[in-house]
């Protein structure tokens, strides 16, 4: 906490080279802990594509704010944002025994909010990431086998700084949540299984 104030009184006492300054920051991805292979995932082979399908905000993943809300200068990421969706989605599922490679299972994600805002308050206030994704399994032939948007949520309280260290944690936070979501959604999972089946094993019937 003393760290914190110390920090906001450099800030105010100089604005020009923090408020209005842009942040560069360096994002992360946490691979979850204790993932457990799936019965039949080493047969799948997956490739992940992710697009930008943001409307806004596509030059950055915030924005500082002065004490008054007023928005200043942009909190900016030094990676590409799909490409780092795209890397934590595959570092996940060969985590759960899928083989990430170009074959019978695709993924494909649009990135539809990466985004950081900050709430002011009283004395502090609270940097909130929200991630959204829409997420679509297909197999090589181009039939979706499942489709869902999952939003990830993550909020750092009581900050002294709208600066790029809190919205970095912010977003890194609920890319991590939303990420959950879609390994923790069984019918995602099956439906990967299930796009991985060759077609003649869904034509074939009983042995006669």
């Amino acid at each position: 906490m003393m760290l914190r104030m110390v920090a906001a009184m450099l800030c105010a006492a100089s604005l020009s080279a923090c408020a209005l300054t842009v942040d560069e920051v360096d994002l992360n991805y946490k691979k979850m802990a204790n993932a457990a292979v799936i019965g039949g995932a080493n047969q799948v082979q997956v490739k992940v594509q992710a697009s930008d399908a943001r409307a806004s905000n596509r030059d950055r993943i915030s924005v500082k704010k002065n004490g008054y809300g007023i928005e200043m200068a942009a909190i900016v990421a030094k990676q590409d944002i799909p490409t780092l969706i795209g890397k934590a989605i595959e570092t996940e599922l060969s985590a759960r025994g899928f083989n990430i490679a170009p074959g019978n299972v695709f993924v494909l994600l649009d990135v539809n909010k990466f985004y950081n805002d900050f709430k002011n308050g009283f004395m502090t206030g609270d940097a909130v990431g929200e991630v959204t994704l829409s997420a679509q399994v297909l197999n090589a032939a181009g039939k979706s086998f499942y489709a869902k948007v999952y939003t990830g949520e993550y909020k750092v309280a009581d900050i002294m700084i709208a600066n790029g260290s809190n919205a970095k944690e912010a977003v890194e936070g609920a890319l991590s949540n939303a990420t959950t979501k879609m390994m923790s959604d069984q019918y995602f999972i099956q439906a990967l299984i299930e796009a991985g089946r060759p077609a003649t094993a869904a034509l074939s019937g009983p042995a006669s």
